[in-house]
């Protein structure tokens, strides 16, 4: 069995000799695709080697978040040969960057008609995440406004057109190459952050979904209605402001999404089988090629996901 080990910061694809355990309430699942989050590029570097050891992550198998593949071994809800795909634990657990893994079966759902094992693997964080962003914790309603940040990306992708499902108003930002996918995905506007600095964006919004984790809440609060919410995809920047939330009108929401929810992706995953949501566009590496593939997380104007084909 392969596995990417991540150890004193190095990655290193290697075979292991032994399959893990299935514990009850888990399946045992053969992993074809696995997804690459910039999140792996922080624990490959070793910046959440404390968060890690807090949750008493053990593993050599550091990295990996999003997954679908087929199931080996079952439980009543998912049986063997069900193609399933899911988002484990952000820091305890399985991590997908191996052949075969275990996890809880409340993390994942079936995949839907239609939907390829490469898309699946592309599909749960961004879509769950944005769900929860918008829905939960901006809450958000008809006809009110969103304006996305770093809307062309892995999680923006998803972001724009939940958005849209959700009747909001969106306003979506990004360089010049997400020009086109943020129109073609829906917004009802589209910035060029290059020519149209934060500062001089116009209006306000009932929220700012900022997905680029770059700003704080006092260089976007100008941008919030009265009563508006700005949610943070990296809320470790912002934990002042949300402790002093209490103080103010205008809120920076906290955005966790730990794992995938059964509920929601099922949710999701109907959005997609009656058209309301697609996939968003994604490059494909192979396994062995992690290197090239990680490397391509810090492209600038990289477009969507990344995804790795184990099998």
């Amino acid at each position: 069995m392969r596995a990417l080990h991540n150890k004193h910061q190095t990655l290193t694809l290697s075979d292991v000799a032994a399959e893990p355990i299935r514990r009850s309430g888990e399946v045992k699942v053969q992993v074809h695709y696995a997804s690459l989050n910039p999140t792996d590029t922080d624990i490959a570097r070793g910046d959440l080697d404390l968060f890690l050891w807090l949750y008493r992550s053990r593993s050599l198998v550091r990295t990996g978040l999003e997954f679908s593949g087929t199931v080996m071994e079952g439980t009543a809800r998912f049986a063997k040969g069900a193609k399933v795909f899911g988002y484990t634990h952000l820091m305890k657990g399985p991590k997908t960057h191996q052949d075969i893994i275990s996890i809880p079966e409340d993390y994942i759902a079936n995949i839907p008609e239609g939907m390829s094992f490469a898309q699946a693997a592309a599909f749960p964080l961004g879509a769950q995440t944005s769900l929860v962003a918008l829905r939960d914790v901006a809450g958000l309603t008809k006809e009110k406004s969103v304006l996305i940040l770093g809307a062309s990306g892995g999680l923006g992708v998803y972001a724009i057109q939940i958005a849209k499902a959700l009747q909001l108003s969106v306003t979506a930002v990004a360089g010049p190459s997400g020009q086109k996918i943020m129109t073609d995905l829906g917004a009802d506007q589209v910035i060029d952050y290059r020519q149209t600095p934060l500062e001089k964006i116009e209006g306000t919004f009932d929220a700012v979904l900022d997905l680029s984790a770059r700003y704080r809440f006092n260089e976007i609060r100008h941008l919030l209605t009265t009563n508006g919410v700005f949610v943070p995809a990296d809320p470790m920047k912002n934990l002042s402001t949300i402790a002093g939330n209490v103080f103010r009108h205008k809120k920076a929401g906290f955005l966790m999404v730990e794992h995938g929810n059964h509920s929601l992706l099922t949710e999701l995953a109907g959005w997609i089988t009656d058209g309301s949501l697609q996939v968003g566009p994604y490059t494909e590496f192979d396994f062995d090629d992690f290197e090239a593939a990680f490397a391509s997380l810090g492209e600038q104007g990289r477009i969507g996901r990344t995804v790795l084909r184990l099998r």
